[in-house]
This record gives structure tokens, C-alpha cells and sequence, in this order.
């Protein structure tokens, strides 16, 4: 079991002497989206940590409705949002769910933890369509890191893909198809994407590639596309750009234009969906080039205002 003990990082419970890496494997594991493993990974671990320093004789299969409640509790002292908690609930529920058809619990003590009423709009702020042609433009392509810039957010802003789809695009990624250059990858859910690239992104993106090669950065398909241009503390560039460099990258550019409130990089997500239905597109047509298997989760992000002139009363 020493490559599951590597790959996952969980170890042996000394209280009752079950494999907790073997257990977590199962669960994780059974899940196809990397994106589900890595979220399902942390709220976990997070609620072990909690279980370790709070209840220390405790472990997670003697974990109770009142355990999970004070675990609750403490993510919103931590300023966890409604929506966060609500998540983590979820991955607790699931995680229970299975261990009681392992037969390792009773009953399922995160059944009856009330979650929070969500409103169904994603509060994620976007930018209009004049400011996202301003802080494309607001971007010095003279540098590598600007090239990188310009690339990696003219894609997020032509595509609504999200941050882990495009930070973790490879080379081999690139494809043709019917005479359109594409990208392939692995949307939530594991859904298998193809989505040709806008000729802006196109562009930005070859002028990238460019730089990579002058600089003889690693291009074989396994390759990361987007990767830090300098790492000062191991030398290896060949990584993907995690959430929080993202967040930097756009929030420079959009305090360079004058934007301010919380921009991050889901910002450009919604912005994209937000001008595809603006544009008077269909909500099953902007949900299936988004990834959304549910409509009603697109339409959450609607949140621009429906112009007078397009009021339905003046139909009938």
C-alpha cells in the first residue's frame, strides 16, 4: 500500500488500526474529475485536522450529528462563505454515505445538518464588455510574463472555462479538427470538452508559445502550456499556474483600468456567460459550451439587467 500512502496521504488510524489510506483511496478515487478528488481531498483533511485537534480521542468513524455541527460552527468563525460550508457539508454527507455501504458506520451524521438556503445568482462580480477589452489591451506584451498574461486571460475571456481547466492544459491539448484549432480537456464532472479557439486567443496564444521556445521551455505533450516564468525557491518551471498567481495576474490588470471590488479569476467565467446571454443566446446553448449540465446553474449567472425594450410585456 506504500504508492496509495504517496498518492493520497492519508495514514493508518493507530485507535482502531483501520487503513485510513486505504479508506480515503476508495472514496476519492472513485471519483473520475480531478477537480471533485482535489475539493474532496481538502474539505476531508480539513475536517480530520479538526477532529485531531478539537476531539484528540476521536477519530472520523466515531464522529457524531454533534461532532459535524461544532465542525460546522467553526467554518463560519473562520469566515467559510454559505456556499463553501454548504459544499463541504456535501463531501461530509457523501464520505458517510459511503462508509455506511463499507458497513465501518451506522448511520450517516451528516444527514441531518441543516445547510444554508443559497440564492440561486453567482455573486461573483464580472467586468462589461468595454472593460475586458480594456484590460486585455492594458497588458505590455514586451516581457515573457506578459505574453503569458495576455494569453492565459484572453483564453479564460474567450472561453468561460475555469481556472483548473485552463491552469492545467497541456500540449497535448492542442489539436485541429475540421479546420479549427481546438482544445481538449477534461471539464467538471469528467465531461470530455472540445472547444475551438477564439482568433484573439489564437493569437495571443502563438505569441506565447513563441516566447516558450525561445527560451527552450520543455514542449512535449505532457508538457504544462501555461507555467510560472521564474520559481525562486526550486528552479522548476514545468508546473501548473495555481489559483492564487491567477487571482494576482487579474486583479493587476483590472486595478491597472481602474476596476475595483473583488475580481478574481472566476470573474472572467461569469463575464463570459454573463455576455453570451446578454447576446440573446439560448440557456441550453451557453450551458453546453460552459460544462454546466444544469441549465439552472447558468442561470445563475444572469445577473445583468433585462433591457425595457426586451420586456416580454411588450409581446403580448
Amino acid at each position: 500500500m506504500n504508492s496509495l500512502q504517496t498518492f493520497s496521504g492519508f495514514s493508518l488510524d493507530r485507535l482502531t488500526k483501520h487503513d485510513r489510506n486505504k479508506l480515503y483511496y476508495g472514496f476519492i478515487h472513485n471519483f473520475s474529475s480531478e477537480h471533485t478528488r482535489d475539493a474532496y481531498t481538502r474539505d476531508l483533511r480539513k475536517f480530520l485536522h479538526f477532529l485531531q485537534a478539537t476531539f484528540p480521542k476521536l477519530n472520523e468513524l466515531q464522529a457524531e450529528h454533534a461532532h459535524l455541527v461544532a465542525f460546522k460552527d467553526l467554518l463560519l468563525k473562520e469566515n467559510y462563505s454559505q456556499r463553501s460550508v454548504n459544499r463541504i457539508l456535501a463531501t461530509l454527507w457523501s464520505f458517510y454515505d459511503y462508509l455506511m455501504d463499507q458497513d465501518l458506520v451506522e448511520k450517516n451524521p451528516a444527514a441531518r445538518i441543516k445547510r444554508f438556503s443559497i440564492p440561486k445568482e453567482v455573486r461573483t462580480q464580472d467586468l462589461s464588455d468595454d472593460q475586458v477589452i480594456d484590460l486585455l489591451n492594458a497588458i505590455d506584451t514586451h516581457s515573457g510574463s506578459g505574453k503569458l498574461h495576455k494569453a492565459i486571460l484572453t483564453l479564460f475571456f474567450t472561453t468561460g472555462m475555469r481556472h483548473r481547466e485552463v491552469s492545467h492544459l497541456r500540449f497535448s491539448s492542442l489539436d485541429e479538427e475540421n479546420g479549427f484549432s481546438v482544445i481538449r480537456y477534461q471539464a467538471k464532472g469528467a465531461q470530455e470538452m472540445v472547444t475551438p479557439l477564439n482568433p484573439k486567443a489564437l493569437t495571443a496564444l502563438g505569441d506565447y508559445l513563441r516566447w516558450c521556445e525561445s527560451q527552450n521551455y520543455s514542449m512535449s505533450p505532457h508538457d504544462y502550456i501555461f507555467r510560472p516564468t521564474r520559481n525562486a525557491l526550486s528552479g522548476d518551471l514545468n508546473k501548473p499556474l495555481d489559483p492564487k498567481s491567477l487571482n494576482y495576474i487579474i486583479k493587476r490588470y483590472a486595478k491597472k483600468i481602474g476596476v475595483t471590488g473583488n475580481i478574481t479569476i472566476h470573474s472572467a467565467r461569469s463575464t463570459v456567460i454573463g455576455m453570451l446571454l446578454d447576446k440573446g443566446h439560448a440557456l441550453e446553448r451557453v450551458a453546453d459550451f460552459v460544462g454546466h449540465k444544469n441549465i439552472s446553474m447558468t442561470k445563475a449567472y444572469n445577473k445583468r439587467k433585462l433591457k425595457l425594450q426586451q420586456s416580454l410585456s411588450l409581446e403580448l
